[in-house]
Order: structure tokens, then sequence, then C-alpha cells
């Protein structure tokens, strides 16, 4: 079924009963159509057409996800653009995905040959809408491009409504209501929480910008159920409950994802909110693919594949294939036999369940023996003073790589490199263990909130070339 048939048909079922809110915008799923259904003829009649790609530069808002829908209606191309692009990177995704509109909030706008457009809608719905079909491209995401130029991933309406329908069978429900406070041009924000709950028939509050205060604020006095976010907002909401405590106690899913999440920050969630914090692993090209849930929930895990999701390990890479999948690359050929080589290194157990084991790219090859990153970094979050740790390896003369750590100190705390070392032996094989542990105070991390380990390579030249 089409994203827009079916927001319709969710709409002339519960017309009144409230779909997106925004601050002190409240739209019915009447009023939402109805919004959505303006902006797509108002497209129409300026000169786009069914397959054009329309440039999203966009912060979180009512605004961002009536274009998504007028996208769907009208069978245009979203391409939404990253808010934290500078213009050469942006002008990148522009030209790549060939647009043929950009719309942007004034304060954001950049200068570009493509045509400028303002959100607007027709004074009237007259005519009927082209009906898409689901398999053409629906949605280009574009990948943070952490080793070249980033990718543009080529959702149609079909996989989308694939990832939808994976929280339908996760466990999201129609009268659960979502607090969206990741960013809506990224896959979670705009696939897993917009798009699957208003498939679902559930309710969407939107926060604009991420603030610890805002959210906890907005999620006492919404009575909000469920919501995703990264380890890193996870942190932040913990340590502003603690400052000033908020009677929370509607929350019944919380997801975690786009990082490791150590079971230490589970267990310090589970205990101040009340409800489990699980994870769950997903990527552009398809999410959540892989997680757990709290009636089957083994932490430390990444969970079980969702849906009719398909897993493969080949030399240790998983394999992912299934209905939410993307079509592919913008521009290039289609995946082989509709599976998706993730990069991600991993073990199942006989249970099912998935572990991550690290990036292809980034295991440390230490006098023969392969070492997971993630799996130091894990032992690391065990120690009650580290607040972020990332690992790389270090070239050596004598073993070609060793471990290096990168930790920043939890306020409050204070730890030296010796005493993680130590720490780090009591729990890792020797051979796993940091050599060296450098201190900063936050480590760096990409657009999604993921801490970047070329970004600390980089850092670990830089120091030795000084």
């Amino acid at each position: 079924m089409l994203l827009w048939t079916r927001l319709k048909s969710r709409a002339a079922a519960h017309p009144e009963k409230l779909a997106v809110i925004c601050g002190d915008t409240r739209l019915t799923y009447a009023q939402f159509v109805d919004q959505a259904e303006h902006l797509a003829h108002a497209w129409l009649r300026q000169g786009l057409r069914p397959g054009d790609r329309i440039a999203l530069h966009l912060r979180n808002g009512i605004e961002l996800a009536t274009c998504y829908y007028a996208c769907f209606a009208g069978g245009f191309v979203a391409v939404p653009v990253n808010t934290r692009l500078t213009p050469e990177e942006i002008t990148y995704v522009l030209e790549h995905s060939g647009a043929r509109a950009y719309l942007a909030q004034a304060d954001l706008r950049i200068s570009t040959s493509i045509p400028s457009w303002e959100f607007q809608f027709a004074n009237e719905n007259n005519g009927t809408l082209p009906v898409p079909n689901p398999d053409d491209p629906a949605m280009l995401l574009y990948t943070s491009g952490t080793t070249a130029r980033p990718k543009g991933v080529n959702h149609s309406q079909r996989t989308l409504a694939g990832n939808a329908s994976y929280m339908d069978s996760w466990g999201l429900r129609p009268d659960d209501h979502t607090l969206l406070f990741t960013a809506m041009v990224h896959a979670s924000g705009a696939i897993l929480l917009l798009i699957s709950s208003l498939w679902i028939g559930a309710t969407v509050t939107i926060i604009p910008v991420f603030d610890a205060a805002k959210v906890l604020d907005t999620w006492e006095s919404s009575g909000a159920t469920f919501y995703m976010a990264l380890p890193t907002m996870i942190r932040a909401l913990l340590a502003e409950q603690r400052t000033r405590p908020r009677r929370i106690t509607s929350g019944r899913l919380a997801l975690a994802g786009g990082d490791t999440v150590p079971v230490p920050l589970q267990e310090e969630y589970a205990t101040t909110f009340g409800h489990p914090l699980v994870e769950g692993f997903g990527m552009t090209e398809g999410l959540p693919t892989v997680a757990n849930h709290p009636d089957s929930n083994r932490p430390g895990s990444m969970g079980r594949p969702v849906g009719d999701v398909e897993l493969r390990v080949v030399d240790g890479e998983m394999w992912m294939r299934g209905s939410a999948i993307a079509i592919g690359y913008w521009g290039d050929v289609p995946f082989e036999d509709g599976w998706l080589k993730t990069g991600d290194l991993v073990e199942i157990d006989q249970d099912g369940f998935v572990w991550f084991r690290g990036r292809k790219k980034e295991i440390i090859v230490r006098g023969g023996s392969n070492i997971s990153p993630q799996e130091v970094e894990e032992t690391l979050y065990r120690h009650p003073a580290v607040a972020e740790a990332g690992v790389i390896g270090e070239p050596d003369t004598y073993w070609g790589e060793v471990v290096l750590a990168f930790v920043a100190v939890r306020e409050g705390h204070a730890v030296s490199a010796e005493e993680l070392v130590a720490f780090s032996r009591q729990h890792l094989a020797e051979y796993k263990c940091p050599e060296r542990v450098l201190f900063l105070p936050v480590l760096p991390k990409g657009a999604t909130g993921k801490v970047q380990r070329r970004a600390l390579k980089d850092l670990r030249s830089e120091a030795a070339a000084g």
C-alpha cells in the first residue's frame, strides 16, 4: 500500500485523532492530509512533475512532515538535506540528486542555481493527484559519507512502508504517542519515528531541536509512550533528570541505536525511568532491521531480526535483505539479489540474537589477532568514570597495530590512564587491552551523534606529527 493511501485511510477512519503536534500547532489526521494535499497540488501547478526530486532543507517540524507526505501524495522524490552540512556539502547533494526544487528555511538557505521555493499551499484541491508507482523512488537519504562522498540511499514507497511494518511487528501500536526529537532529515527521525508512527495510526509530537530539558518537559506534559534516541542523547536525558527530576510515568517503549548502547547505560535508564531501554540496529538503507524488545531483550546484543529480515554472515560480515531494504543507491546498480552488505562484523548466538563485533574496516589486527574496537569500548564503558569511549588501532613496529583508547570522563569523576588499563585487564584478554589511553573533554561525533573513529585516527596522526 502507498504511504499516501495509508494516511488517507487513517484519516477516514479517525479524522479527529491527533496526528502531529509541534509547539502550539496540533493537526488531526484529517487536517494533516488536507495540508499535505494542498501542498502537493501547489507543486504540480508550479510545474513539478512526478519523479522530480525536491530538496528539503528544514529543521524538525510540521512543515517538514507535510513536505514528506506531499511528496508521497504527488509522486515526487523527497531529498532531505542535513541541516549541519556546509554549503559545499549541500551543493553536492543538490547536484548529485538532480534536484528540481530547493525548499529551505531562510536562515539555512544557500546560494544555488536550483530554483528556491517557499512553503505554500494551493488555494483548493481541484483535480486528481497522480498515482505513484510504489516501486519508484520516493526518498533519497544521503549517508554521512565517512569514507567518500555521501551516497543517496534510494527508498521507494514500498520499502518505506516495509520499514513501517517492521515497527508494527516490533510493538508500536495505534494508541502510542511518539516523541520525535532525533533529526527528521535522517532515517531514524523520518522513517522509524514519523512515517512508522503515522502508518500505524499513532500520534507524533515533534521537538524542533534536541534539548534534554525540553524533551523531558514535553515528555512529562504530553504523556508520550515511545521514542528512539542516540546513546549520547540518552546520557543527556539521564543527566538532566538527575539535576531536575520530572514525574514521568507514561513511558512504554524506548529504543536506542546509531551507536553501541552500553549495558550500564541501559541499566541506569531502567532504574531512572522505570521501563527498559533496548538496543536496536538499523541503517539508512533500512531500519530497524535487528532489535531487542522489552519482552525479548538480551542486553549487550543488537537483538534479533525484525519482520521479514533475512540475515547471512559471510566471513564475519552481516548481509541482510527484506521488504524494508532500500532499492539501492542513487545513480548506481541495485543491491545484488537484494542483499545489502552492511560492513558490520557480527556473531549470532544459538537463540538468534545478533552481537556486534565491529566494523569490517575498523578491526584492529595485533600480531595476527583480530580485535573488535566495540568490545574494548564496551569494557571501558563499564568503568563508572567513563562517559565516552572510542578505540582505534595505533601502528606498532612489532605487533603491526596495538589498541589506543580515547576517553571522556564523566562529570564529577576522575580516573587515570593506568587505572583504565588495569580495569581492562580484569575483563579482557591481554592482547585486547589498550596500550595507551588519551583523554578528551568530548569525543568527536558525526552528524548522527556517533563517535567517529576516523576523526580519532586523525587526532592520533596529528599528535604523532606534532
